[in-house]
């Protein structure tokens, strides 16, 4: 795949509507290409800030004023004269908007649905948790599926830890958990939310557990299941960790507990 064909996916990219095959390709290509890499970056940040950021502006008084003079006005009698409007009749404009009762009730069912289905999309609007946690699950299956799910293989954690220097720009804690059954695997570097990130992978029995360490210590996932994989997510040391397996929810929750001993082990 040349940058020609990767731009015409970067969009489908960074909206998540790209396929498995396509985005397999594209991972690919980004890894060797950083210019392709920023303009995913600058799509995916324009997408965020288009979501969150825009503001709403009312109708400025000037067009107000312009749509009541282009309304029709009352017509004249037989003498050239305005004609009076009927005594229980709205006056002026007003009229063209005084409707029957039937009409106005269809007219208010129309509103409140309308105001339901506003509200319905605002509430299933997925929130950063959710798309978060989708880009997790998509990076996790194209290692599956790819058989990529390590770049660097091996149950060292001093061999895991140097091969990410110079493939990302920051250093991922790696740590030996096989004491509590979960021996270190490999890892590799992936694209989530636009960054390549570390990805850590462990073993639980026939289970790979993928650790995402991702720079900051903004929104997680929480503790959730998603199309079948488990995940959960905690923040420690600037970074935010997200693991994800096909293994039972116990098994993750004795993970991130040896995780966080062995990380108050390291503090004493």
């Amino acid at each position: 795949m040349d940058c020609n064909e990767a731009r015409h996916l970067l969009q489908a990219t960074a909206d998540g509507e790209v396929g498995a095959a396509d985005s397999v390709r594209l991972e690919r290509h980004l890894e060797d290409c950083d210019s392709c890499v920023d303009a995913l970056s600058n799509l995916q940040a324009l997408r965020r800030a288009t979501r969150h950021g825009a503001t709403y502006h009312r109708a400025p008084a000037e067009l107000r004023a312009r749509i009541l003079d282009a309304l029709p006005t009352p017509a004249a009698d037989g003498d050239g004269a305005l004609a009076e409007p009927a005594p229980d009749a709205p006056a002026g404009w007003r009229r063209w908007f005084a409707w029957s009762p039937p009409v106005n009730a269809a007219l208010a069912a129309v509103t409140v649905a309308a105001v339901g289905l506003s509200v319905f999309q605002y509430q299933t609007e997925p929130s950063p948790d959710d798309l978060l946690a989708s880009s997790i699950v998509a990076s996790h299956v194209r290692g599956l599926i790819s058989n990529r799910a390590s770049d660097v293989i091996s149950t060292d954690q001093h061999t895991v830890k140097p091969w990410f220097n110079g493939r990302i720009d920051y250093a991922p804690d790696v740590r030996d958990l096989a004491s509590a059954g979960f021996p270190l695997v490999g890892g590799r570097v992936d694209f989530v939310d636009g960054q390549r990130v570390a990805v850590l992978v462990y073993q639980r029995r026939q289970h790979p557990v993928d650790v995402f360490v991702i720079p900051g210590s903004g929104a997680g996932v929480g503790e959730r299941v998603r199309q079948g994989y488990q995940l959960e997510s905690w923040n420690a040391g600037g970074m935010r960790y997200v693991a994800i397996t096909d293994a039972s929810a116990g098994d993750l929750r004795k993970f991130v507990q040896a995780w966080r001993n062995a990380e108050d082990g390291e503090r004493r």
